[in-house]
């Protein structure tokens, strides 16, 4: 039998929880599915870890935790341990974290965590209780195909997460507001956040990462990095050099499964001109066609990814005597660079080629926001974001300065000029 039934009072006063009032308007609530959009901090996994408890503590149960990722079913999971490690040390014995985080109790309630990384794991299974944690990020095709299935028959469900655009969150929690199970709530809805740590996340964060994140906004657009992408397209059309122009190459090298791109721009008209993609080969093969590319384009300038095993590669190339930087995907380094693509495409200052492979990568590209408060872009998962890296390489060396292209008249031009100044001098 399972532990005697404890009021919620006697039960949060033996774990040492004290809901806030938001925490306490969802307890409240009778609805079969829950929804919770609230910005970072709100204490939605506390909430989730209590509700999971409560059940926890019945007889043959059987609860889910699920994620886009094991490390994030995991944060509801471990609230659960601490408190469990505390109350009723006894179940204990039943956690364990491989192959996956599970509890046992001795009167037959599991709970499990699953990853949508590989969610074929709970095809044809049945829940009491779903938790779905960072809902918003979990594939649409999970949600309807995998996780709906298993509260088919009365089962529970809470759906947590900070919005990512206007997608199938943002449609189940307009669904359950008829049923009062929707809830909105920012950051500073939590009485322990201070007003000054929220406004020093407001002055830090791009604005549309500020509202997501932190107000939890559905914005229309947010869950891309780049706006407007299809405005910056040209007509498609890729050139050949041209003499007197100055081009830069952006280099984003594959690693194991993952493409390397070359994107090369005119620095003057700030226009994608050339364009290729490969995987799977050798790197001296791949060396061979970055040299070969930017010889074709007039000796363009090569920026290269030289994280990890990109460095060889830069060193063969400088060695070579080839115009190169290297550039190193850090921290502090990378969203540098991406935002500055984010604000040559806004403002239109590049134009890109209507190539589907392109587009694709640049309107899924998106962002999380750390634990530590930064912003992390990066792919999908499950994509690529190689096309992007190389264009943002591309990107990264230009300026609004760049030397205008030498054309034939240019040069006859300057010499008519030269003529003319050399015949006013020998009048002085």
């Amino acid at each position: 039998m399972a532990t005697k039934r404890l009021s919620d009072a006697k039960l949060r006063a033996r774990i040492g929880w004290k809901p806030h009032k938001g925490q306490q308007e969802v307890l409240g609530s009778d609805s079969r599915d829950i929804v919770i959009c609230a910005g970072r901090r709100w204490g939605k996994s506390a909430l989730c870890a209590y509700r999971a408890l409560r059940v926890l503590l019945q007889d043959n149960k059987r609860i889910c935790i699920i994620a886009p990722t094991y490390d994030l079913s995991q944060r509801v999971f471990d609230y659960l341990i601490k408190w469990i490690a505390v109350a009723f040390p006894s179940l204990m014995a039943g956690v364990s974290t491989r192959p996956n985080p599970t509890i046992k109790t001795p009167w037959g309630t599991i709970l499990e965590c699953k990853s949508a990384e590989n969610p074929t794991g709970i095809l044809g299974q049945t829940y009491d209780l779903v938790i779905v944690d960072e809902a918003s990020r979990l594939p649409r095709y999970v949600w309807e195909t995998y996780v709906f299935p298993t509260t088919a028959q009365g089962g529970r469900s809470i759906f947590i997460s900070t919005p990512f655009g206007k997608n199938w969150f943002y449609e189940k929690w307009l669904d359950v507001k008829t049923t009062n199970g929707a809830f909105h709530f920012s950051t500073l809805d939590n009485p322990y956040i201070k007003a000054e740590e929220f406004e020093r996340a407001r002055l830090k964060l791009p604005e549309q990462v500020f509202k997501q994140e932190y107000e939890a906004q559905f914005l229309d657009d947010a869950a891309s990095v780049f706006r407007k992408v299809r405005e910056a397209v040209n007509d498609g059309c890729l050139e050949n050099p041209r003499q007197g122009h100055y081009y830069i190459m952006g280099v984003d090298l594959g690693k194991h499964e993952d493409f390397t791109v070359l994107t090369i721009v005119d620095r003057y008209y700030k226009k994608v001109v050339y364009w290729e993609r490969f995987n799977k080969i050798d790197y001296p093969l791949q060396k061979e066609r970055i040299i070969a590319g930017a010889s074709k384009y007039n000796n363009a300038k090569i920026i290269v990814d030289s994280t990890g095993v990109g460095q060889p590669i830069c060193d063969d190339l400088l060695h070579d005597g080839l115009a190169v930087d290297d550039f190193k995907f850090t921290g502090k380094s990378k969203p540098e660079l991406i935002e500055k693509l984010t604000i040559f495409i806004e403002q239109k200052h590049i134009t890109i080629p209507n190539n589907n492979t392109i587009l694709d990568e640049l309107e899924s590209f998106g962002y999380q926001l750390t634990d530590s408060g930064h912003v992390k872009y990066s792919a999908p998962q499950g994509l690529h974001d190689d096309c992007v890296m190389s264009l943002a390489l591309a990107v990264w060396g230009l300026n609004p300065g760049d030397p205008r292209p030498v054309t034939a008249m240019m040069r006859e031009q300057q010499q008519i000029q030269r003529i003319v100044n050399t015949r006013k001098q020998s009048f002085i």
